[in-house]
């Protein structure tokens, strides 16, 4: 995880972790409280698997001592928070609750447990504007924005060969919802390359020299950060990416930058401006 490191912490590491990814969420303590309520009272078999397949969680990958000396070693230290998920937290406590209010034969009773069970979850929890900022609904079922699917569909008409798998660059708001939605279309900025580029630290190693990263950069500096100093870095970076199409938001300096460095604009929605790479075209008459 971002800033914490087994070097620095060694066996705290798991703890420090723990206690990052959960933050003030209280969660983690009813699901121990149905732990201890499942070892005292529970029979059934279904309530039991929590009992073991945490206990084999807590032998192994949450085991500090594992943790230091393996998971050090296989170099796994930025995708550890992946195993936080596996404790059945959510589904645990969901099950308890269930439970809770099954437990009552009288309706009001069991009415009664519901209004509980729900003011313990939103008292325990932690406010969605604690965790996402500017959250908004979605848009529509696919859960990406509206006009990343009208821009794939532009993509999709302007292709010659419609079982081509043209190489797109489109800027940080639509490149990591672009890989979900549409895989026809292969992303030229690779999701580690731009949140490393970013600043990010978990995105692991980078080989600055790469002659790959130093293709990505080239395009990142000017889509994303807007630098315009090496035009024909970004030319090349194009070509030899192999790039077809440019996806941006509307900015009438880019835009004139672009124009002027092989980009032709093909389209636009309310918010980006399409444009095909000619200039990979021309190399390629040549």
């Amino acid at each position: 995880m971002a800033g914490v490191t087994i070097e620095e912490l060694g066996l705290k590491f798991v703890k420090a972790c723990m206690k990052l990814y959960w933050g003030s969420w209280w969660y983690p303590f009813l699901f121990a409280v149905g732990l201890l309520c499942t070892l005292i009272w529970g029979r059934k078999k279904s309530s039991r698997i929590f009992i073991g397949y945490t206990a084999f969680l807590f032998l192994t990958v949450y085991n500090p001592i594992v943790v230091k000396y393996v998971i050090a070693r296989l170099d796994f230290e930025n995708e550890y928070y992946r195993f936080i998920w596996i404790l059945p937290v959510i589904p645990a406590i969901a099950y308890y609750g269930v439970t809770f209010v099954s437990s009552f034969h009288k309706k009001w009773l069991k009415g009664a447990a519901v209004v509980a069970v729900l003011g313990v979850f939103v008292v325990l929890g932690n406010p969605l504007n604690g965790v996402v900022k500017n959250f908004a609904l979605a848009e529509n079922i696919y859960k990406v924005p509206d006009e990343l699917i009208q821009i794939c569909e532009i993509l999709h008409s302007k292709m010659s060969n419609p079982d081509a798998r043209p190489r797109v660059v489109f800027d940080a708001s639509l490149n990591n919802v672009a890989r979900q939605y549409d895989a026809q279309f292969r992303l030229t900025i690779d999701r580690n390359a731009s949140i490393y580029r970013a600043g990010s630290t978990v995105a692991g190693e980078f080989n600055e020299k790469s002659r790959r990263y130093k293709r990505q950069k080239a395009i990142l500096d000017v889509i994303d950060y807007q630098i315009y100093d090496h035009p024909k870095k970004f030319r090349n970076a194009l070509r030899k990416s192999n790039t077809k199409f440019v996806v941006v938001k509307k900015n009438d300096e880019l835009h004139a930058f672009l124009l002027k460095n092989g980009c032709k604009q093909i389209a636009e929605t309310e918010s980006y401006y399409i444009y095909r790479y000619v200039g990979l075209e021309k190399d390629k008459k040549k």
